[in-house]
C-alpha cells in the first residue's frame, strides 16, 4: 500500500508541474494596454514597436507586450530582459509591479515626491499593491505583499514620462523593489531569446525575448494591472488581466476521475507482482 500511495502522489504531482509549467510562456491572449505616455504608429498595433519620449527609435529598447494565459504572465520585448543592453548600464531590467485595486501611477506617487532625474531610492510602491522581484541572473523571483508602511523601491533613471500636469499618466515608476513589505512566494523566470516574429503573436521587429512568471499568488478571478520598466524608464510596459477563476465542480471531478483511474491501474499492477 506505501508503493500504491506514493505513486498516485507522483502521479499527481507530476500532472500538476506539467499543467502550471506547459503555459509559462504563452503568445496567445495580448493584455497589453497603452501606457499613456509615449508615441505610437512604429508598427501594427498601440503599443506594438511603441516609442516612449526621448527613447531611441530602435527595437532594442523597445518593450512590446504582456500577454496572459490562464495564471501564467508573460512580457515580450526587443529588450533584452537578462542582459539588458551593452554599454548602457540604465538599460537593466526592473521588476513586476501589480496593482489590484484600480489605483496606480503617477497619482499615487509618495507624498512629497518630485520628478528628478536619477535611480532615487523612495518610501512607497505608487500605488501597486504587489511586486514580483526578478533576479535574472539565476532567473528566479521572489513575490512580496507590499503592505507595510516600510516599502522603498527605486525610481527610474528619467523622469521624461511623469507629466506633472497630468495625473492620470501611469508613469515609467518605480522600477525596482529595494525592501519592506510580506514576502509570500518564489517562483521561476522561464525565459526565452531570439525569437521571431511569428514566434511572438505576430510583434514585429526581428527579434524579441521574453520572461514568464506566475501569478497563482493572486485570488481566483481577480483583475490586475501589471508594469513594468527598465533603468532609464524610457519605455513602460503596462497590461490589464484578470487570473484564472476557481475550477468547477465538474471540472474537478473529472480530473478527480482521472487520478483514480490511474490509481486503480497501478493496484493492479502491484497485486500481479
Amino acid at each position: 500500500m506505501k508503493i500504491y500511495a506514493t505513486s498516485v502522489t507522483l502521479c499527481l504531482a507530476a500532472c500538476l508541474f506539467c499543467a502550471v509549467h506547459a503555459s509559462a510562456l504563452s503568445y496567445a491572449n495580448n493584455i497589453t494596454i497603452y501606457d499613456g505616455s509615449g508615441y505610437t504608429g512604429l508598427g501594427t498595433g498601440g503599443e506594438d514597436r511603441e516609442t516612449e519620449p526621448g527613447m531611441v527609435n530602435s527595437q532594442v529598447w523597445d518593450l512590446e507586450a504582456f500577454y496572459q494565459q490562464h495564471n501564467s504572465l508573460t512580457m515580450v520585448g526587443g529588450f533584452n530582459f537578462k542582459n539588458g543592453v551593452s554599454g548602457y548600464p540604465t538599460f537593466t531590467s526592473g521588476d513586476i509591479f501589480l496593482d489590484t485595486n484600480g489605483s496606480y501611477g503617477a497619482s499615487q506617487a509618495p507624498a512629497g515626491y518630485i520628478p528628478k532625474t536619477g535611480n532615487s531610492i523612495v518610501s512607497g510602491s505608487f500605488g501597486y499593491e504587489y511586486v514580483l522581484d526578478l533576479n535574472f541572473t539565476n532567473l528566479t523571483y521572489l513575490v512580496y505583499r507590499l503592505d507595510t508602511a516600510d516599502v522603498k523601491t527605486i525610481t527610474a533613471y528619467y523622469p521624461q514620462n511623469e507629466i506633472p500636469d497630468n495625473v492620470l499618466d501611469p508613469a515609467a515608476n518605480p522600477w525596482l523593489y529595494l525592501s519592506g513589505g510580506t514576502m509570500i512566494g518564489s517562483g521561476s523566470i522561464d525565459y526565452a531569446a531570439g525569437l521571431a516574429d511569428a514566434a511572438v503573436g505576430g510583434l514585429v521587429g526581428g527579434i524579441h525575448y521574453a520572461a514568464g512568471v506566475d501569478l497563482s499568488f493572486l485570488d481566483p478571478a481577480q483583475q490586475f494591472v501589471a508594469h513594468f520598466t527598465m533603468g532609464c524608464g524610457n519605455d513602460n510596459l503596462m497590461g490589464r488581466g484578470t487570473t484564472a477563476p476557481v475550477p468547477e465542480p465538474a471540472t474537478m471531478m473529472l480530473f478527480g476521475s482521472g487520478i483514480f483511474g490511474l490509481a486503480a491501474m497501478q493496484r493492479r499492477k502491484f497485486r500481479k507482482k
